[in-house]
């Protein structure tokens, strides 16, 4: 019990010794960092094609894009095709006019979202067997 008192006395007086202070002088550091603007749209297939609703699942779309002004999604397919298909992502969804290209969703900002992917057909079914998403910074 007495060197447990000495010694924890000694700890304690230690612990109150002055510390000597080195904020008199001060430093600064100028450090500038270039973070490069990437943006990328992966794809994870559905197992199986499933319906959901009257649409079918196509996945699910990894979007992420650290661009200051933000990004589109785009969907380009065979021109004259797929007229009045809707295809969903997440939240958004268009009506495709038969253009070969629509703008499927915008990002004011930098986003990382997953959503699912699906198409309903349009009177036409579906004669096109191509799509192709591309995620352009803004």
């Amino acid at each position: 019990m007495y060197r447990t008192t000495i010694l924890a006395a000694g700890t304690a007086a230690l612990l109150l010794q002055p510390v000597v202070a080195f904020a008199a002088a001060s430093q600064t550091f100028n450090l500038r960092l270039t973070v490069p603007e990437l943006c990328k749209l992966g794809h994870i297939p559905a197992g199986s094609i499933s319906r959901v609703g009257d649409a079918y699942s196509l996945g699910t779309f990894r979007e992420y894009c650290n661009s200051p002004r933000g990004y589109t999604v785009q969907v380009n397919y065979t021109p004259g095709a797929l007229r009045g298909a809707i295809l969903a992502a997440g939240s958004d969804s268009i009506i495709l006019d038969g253009s070969g290209r629509a703008v499927l969703s915008r990002s004011a900002g930098p986003r990382i979202r997953s959503c699912d992917v699906s198409i309903a057909p349009g009177a036409n079914g579906f004669d096109t067997n191509h799509l192709q998403f591309d995620i352009i910074p803004g």
